[in-house]
């Protein structure tokens, strides 16, 4: 590119002009005289309704008071006007005495003006010229002219300038130029020292093209951390290879223009040429081998950033919203940056972006102070749970991952104390049922025992004898049942119980139930009342269990009622259920939670002396728990209710 067309003699240029309209032009209007200064009568009316503008003029000091436009002749305006005029006009002439103009004198000129003014300094004789330049400028490269003709066309400036081979004034155009021509020699110069530096880089390219790439053994482990990076670092680093190449390259006027101003820059800047070439060419290499491996890209796009962030941004919620916020903290950080940047213009602006910054930055430290303090109580609460202690509800207001979290937590710790009240229920149900068992089966095994032994004395009737034996026989019975239900229970808890579900009427089945019990019920005095919702009710289940679930609920009420009270039971449909009601008056004080009583061995007797096992509500509750019915009981004083429900077909 000429130097005549470059954007530094351009600017070179625009400073001439820039002097020439300030000496030239306007300083000889700023230099009239204070009596030769001309005031209108537009500008005299313009004062009277503006008096603003001269407010300064019209203060009397020696008064302290404020003297009123309207009180001055039309003459003393005029007066005041032309001094206002006159003091602009010497702070102007001021300004460009002061002015430091570089290409000042630089050119030969002839040019002219808006008002049909000719400005010429051109000899009488000709002169040797370096460049002729009009204006405006109309040659090439005009974008780098843009500003000298966008300021010639404001100064209302045509015309034709002249460089001079011989420098005039204080300019420095011809310095440039000369540098310039200087560099052009130099470019010749590092084109060819570089073109033959790359003949041993292309011979080595040439050598490893069938062979792997290999770093100095020192290099390896810049090598393994490579490999490691992901595809789109890699991606990056490659491109930014490339732009520092082109940044490096001797190929552009300004870096060459400052590296052989400084030798020992040249030699340092071609050393990092080399080794970028060097870099470039390995990664151009990889590159290469990815390319016919399209196997080994898929593979590391998979293992890329995009491709491993991705799922995580969708799936996780906690990963989303951080990097929601961290995104829109740096979107806004940089927002802010610009705005506070742009505010060190104007000293009010900065004041208040600088107050406004402080309030944002104590309004974040007090939201991460209050977040801390949260996960900090979230967190001693979790040691707490961990060490066994009893911990209080984590209460946090508001929406969002920490407060949900706290709730989550508090759930947890009601299911913590929950199943530690259930282990200790279960240790001391777990000590009564041995305690109940031991207790049941040692009974009559050691009636046995003794009447065996009272059997078998010589010194005894034959009808002793005889009713000795129908006791043991007795006691062996009972023995037998209570192991029988033990073992069935046993069955029924573990499930290992198979069903013969058929459809089934409940209320027949009711009914040959109470005609069973029914001389129990009158010789222990209880009155059965019973009522149904329809003469036949039909479930899907297991006709014989269900029958062992009535005998088992009609033994209980017998052995447990109070004489001489009613007992109630109906069955009635509530929408896709069959409900099963059982009411009765206890003869004994129920000094436990009556859930216990589906317990094993658990009676309503705490002293043990009725008959029975202890078995049977517990085997009522596992065989209805076989076939999905629910099974409850409530007490209200001595009225204990039994409810169960059960589908309907």
């Amino acid at each position: 590119m000429n130097y005549f067309e470059s954007s530094q003699y351009a600017s070179q240029v625009d400073d001439f002009l820039h002097w020439f309209y300030d000496i030239k032009i306007q300083l000889p209007q700023v230099s009239i005289p204070l009596d030769s200064i001309e005031v209108s009568k537009e500008e005299i009316l313009d004062a009277k309704v503006n008096s603003n503008q001269y407010s300064n003029y019209l203060y009397n000091e020696n008064t302290d008071e404020q003297i009123s436009i309207t009180s001055l002749s039309d003459e003393e305006l005029k007066q005041l006007i032309q001094f206002s005029k006159y003091e602009k006009n010497q702070q102007l002439l001021q300004e460009y005495q002061n002015y430091n103009y570089s290409e000042k004198d630089a050119f030969y000129y002839q040019l002219t003006d808006t008002n049909g003014a000719t400005y010429s300094n051109l000899p009488s004789d000709s002169v040797p010229t370096l460049n002729t330049i009009q204006i405006p400028y109309k040659g090439n490269n005009q974008d780098n002219f843009a500003r000298v003709n966008n300021n010639s066309h404001n100064y209302g400036l045509t015309g034709t300038l002249y460089l001079p081979k011989a420098s005039m004034g204080d300019s420095t155009i011809l310095q440039s130029y000369q540098q310039y021509t200087n560099n052009k020699i130099f470019l010749v110069i590092g084109f060819t020292i570089t073109m033959i530096s790359l003949l041993p880089l292309y011979h080595y390219y040439k050598k490893i093209q069938s062979t792997s790439i290999q770093l100095p053994e020192q290099l390896k482990w810049i090598e393994a951390k490579y490999k490691t990076l992901p595809i789109e670092i890699k991606v990056i680093l490659f491109i930014w290879t490339i732009i520092l190449l082109q940044d490096y390259t001797v190929f552009g006027y300004w870096n060459i223009q400052y590296m052989f101003s400084h030798w020992l820059n040249t030699i340092t800047k071609f050393a990092s040429i080399f080794l970028l070439i060097y870099v470039f060419i390995l990664q151009f290499k990889g590159l290469i081998y990815l390319l016919k491996n399209p196997s080994i890209i898929k593979k590391e796009w998979e293992n890329g950033l995009y491709s491993t962030n991705i799922d995580d941004i969708g799936n996780l919620p906690i990963y989303r919203k951080v990097f929601t916020k961290v995104l829109m903290y740096t979107i806004f950080i940089g927002l802010w940056g610009i705005i506070i940047g742009t505010s060190i213009i104007d000293g009010f602006a900065f004041l208040l972006v600088g107050a406004i910054s402080f309030v944002l930055a104590l309004i974040v430290l007090l939201k991460i102070q209050r977040s801390c303090k949260t996960i900090q109580v979230i967190n001693d609460s979790l040691d707490s749970m961990a060490q066994g202690k009893s911990t209080s509800d984590i209460h946090i207001s508001g929406q969002g991952l920490i407060p949900d979290m706290a709730k989550n937590i508090n759930i947890i710790r009601e299911g913590f104390i929950l199943s530690n009240q259930k282990q200790s229920n279960s240790e001391r149900l777990k000590t009564e049922l041995i305690t109940n068992v031991s207790h049941d089966l040692r009974t009559p095994l050691t009636s046995i025992l003794n009447y065996v032994d009272l059997a078998k004395r010589s010194d005894i009737t034959a009808e002793e004898r005889q009713e000795y034996l129908q006791i043991i026989d007795n006691k062996s019975k009972r023995l037998k049942v209570l192991i029988d239900d033990l073992f069935e229970a046993s069955k029924m808890a573990s499930g290992a119980v198979e069903l013969y579900k058929e459809q089934v009427d409940l209320v027949a089945l009711m009914h040959q139930s109470i005609a069973e019990y029914e001389d129990k019920f009158i010789e222990h005095q209880l009155i059965l009342r019973s009522k149904t919702s329809a003469p036949q009710m039909y479930a899907y289940c297991d006709g014989r269990k269900m029958y062992r679930v009535f005998e088992n609920l009609f033994g209980n009420i017998i052995k447990y009622a109070q004489s001489g009270t009613r007992v109630y039971l109906e069955m009635l449909y509530e929408g896709s259920e069959i409900v099963i009601t059982l009411k009765n008056i206890s003869n004994y004080e129920l000094g436990f939670d009556i859930v216990e009583l589906t317990e094993r061995f658990k009676r309503g007797d705490s002293s043990r002396n009725t008959e029975g096992s202890g078995l049977g509500l517990a085997i009522v509750k596992s065989i209805l728990d076989l076939h999905g019915a629910t099974f409850e009981l409530s007490q209200d004083g001595d009225l204990f209710k039994v409810t169960i429900k059960i589908k309907k077909l």
